[in-house]
């Protein structure tokens, strides 16, 4: 059991905002390999930077060795845990997420525009029919017109949750 407390291991580490570059800095100061992964996205001309996970990075470390220098760093709000359970990572994983995180995502206009018909596909209103009245925030939301029966609203939704009919 012992052995187990003193093997390195990736695990899930919660940050508090704008405060990576400390936190990263102090990790290494005290030797531990990190890994925060960020996605170059391409909006149009515009590439820039950001967080596949929000909030969270990745730290390899010995439980028993450096816990409490990895939990009590500035910038760091806690290690992930379920009850009792610290759940780590393995290094495969790490692997694989390092090599998809490389490339740049560019990110296309979307499939639809103002005026089109399109169905909802995700969500709470997934399977309703509606009409495109604009395309909103560097086209990642769409402004819809729902009609039905009795009324007709306007709902804004992420442009992932819609589909073009017709």
């Amino acid at each position: 059991m012992e052995e187990i407390l003193y093997e390195k291991k990736w695990y899930i580490v919660g940050i508090k905002p704008r405060k990576e570059k400390a936190v990263f800095a102090q990790l290494e100061r005290i030797g531990v390999e990190y890994f925060y992964p960020v996605a170059k996205i391409k909006k149009g001309k515009l590439l820039k930077e950001e967080s596949l996970f929000p909030g969270y990075m990745f730290a390899k470390f010995s439980i028993g060795e450096n816990y409490n220098n990895v939990r009590f760093t500035r910038g760091i709000k806690n290690i992930v845990r379920f009850g009792n359970s610290i759940p780590f990572l393995d290094d495969d994983f790490i692997e694989v997420l390092k090599s998809k995180v490389s490339g740049v995502i560019e990110l296309g206009k979307p499939a639809v525009s103002q005026g089109e018909t399109i169905r909802i596909k995700e969500g709470p209103f997934r399977g309703l029919i509606g009409e495109i009245l604009s395309v909103k925030g560097s086209d990642e939301r769409v402004v819809l017109l729902l009609k039905s029966a009795s009324l007709s609203s306007k709902v804004e939704l992420p442009v992932s949750f819609v589909e073009k009919i017709g």
